[in-house]
């Protein structure tokens, strides 16, 4: 019994620490939300169901009186739930894509009941007020910076349109940054002392998405371009949903060369590096995961003999 209490006690602390850290320095907050949920995770892995749960049930009780029920209810929300569900499945030897894919899914529901139940209540504009001040707060900031009055103007032209497409594609990118960040989980879950044999499912320099799901590409694709209204907002939320799914099969093609080529890992660091932040590399990765579907980057080619 006492082996298993130290790890639920050391990763209910851990994950306050990450929850506090994401609140109290803005620059780390990307960081703390993909880290979030993995102390969690982690411990179910190694140890069981129970102590997963165990750990998420304390880790909201210290953020009860740390923040508040909100602050717990937010916890359980975005990071409790995912890291409950994900290393479920994976013990019941589900394939990681699809243990992700049906982790997101429950997620995602459970979010659009909240919000669901903040519609009921009168308070359905909730996002577009989160919208609002984080605008006027990154004006606030691009004013203090003493910019040329071409710049600022601008520059405040490019806040109001993110800020509107932010509003249009929230539930998309709600599921998008979600996804990411179980994804994140999950590898740190593959790395993860304890962990080894357990995670199924195909080697990632192998896996290839539905060839179905090149039709929401091209719906969602048609529907911004030609469409208006309610068509226009579900068609642009369809693509931020599918594309980053292409961008994943992009980084299994480059993973599935680095493999083949045994390259050095400082190497295969600066290439994901690159894949990630280096305009317009991404553009070009996520090209390649749409069109393996009939180039087959990574199928044998044959040479004639002529």
């Amino acid at each position: 019994m006492g082996q298993r209490i130290w790890p639920v006690l050391g990763a209910a602390v851990a994950t306050l620490f990450l929850v506090l850290v994401s609140d109290l320095a803005p620059f780390l907050t990307l960081l703390g939300h993909l880290l979030t949920p993995f102390p969690a995770a982690w411990v179910h892995m190694v140890a069981g169901a129970w102590s997963g749960v165990a750990v998420i049930g304390l880790s909201a009780g210290m953020l009860v009186f740390s923040g508040g029920l909100g602050e717990a209810g937010g916890y359980i929300l975005h990071f409790g739930i995912g890291s409950f569900c994900l290393p479920f499945l994976l013990r019941k030897k589900w394939p990681w894509d699809r243990a992700v894919a049906v982790t997101l899914l429950v997620v995602t529901l459970s979010a659009a009941l909240f919000f669901a139940g903040y519609a009921l209540r009168g308070e359905e504009k909730i996002v577009a007020r989160q919208v609002a001040a984080q605008l006027e707060e990154a004006k606030r900031i691009s004013a203090e910076a003493a910019m040329p009055p071409e710049q600022q103007a601008e520059l405040e032209k490019i806040l109001e349109w993110m800020a509107t497409f932010v509003r249009r594609a929230y539930p998309a990118l709600t599921v998008a940054s979600n996804g990411l960040m179980l994804l994140f989980v999950l590898l740190l879950l593959n790395w993860a002392p304890g962990v080894g044999g357990r995670i199924g499912g195909t080697d990632f320099h192998d896996w290839t998405v539905s060839p179905w799901l090149i039709w929401g590409l091209i719906g969602g694709g048609f529907g911004t371009l030609f469409g208006g209204g309610l068509v226009e907002t579900v068609s642009l939320n369809l693509l931020v949903v599918v594309v980053p799914v292409y961008y994943l099969q992009g980084l299994a093609i480059i993973t599935f060369f680095f493999w083949k080529k045994h390259t050095a890992l400082w190497l295969r660091f600066v290439g994901y590096l690159l894949a990630a932040l280096l305009n317009p590399v991404p553009l070009l990765v996520t090209g390649m995961g749409v069109f393996d579907m009939w180039i087959g980057f990574r199928t044998p080619k044959i040479k004639k003999q002529g």
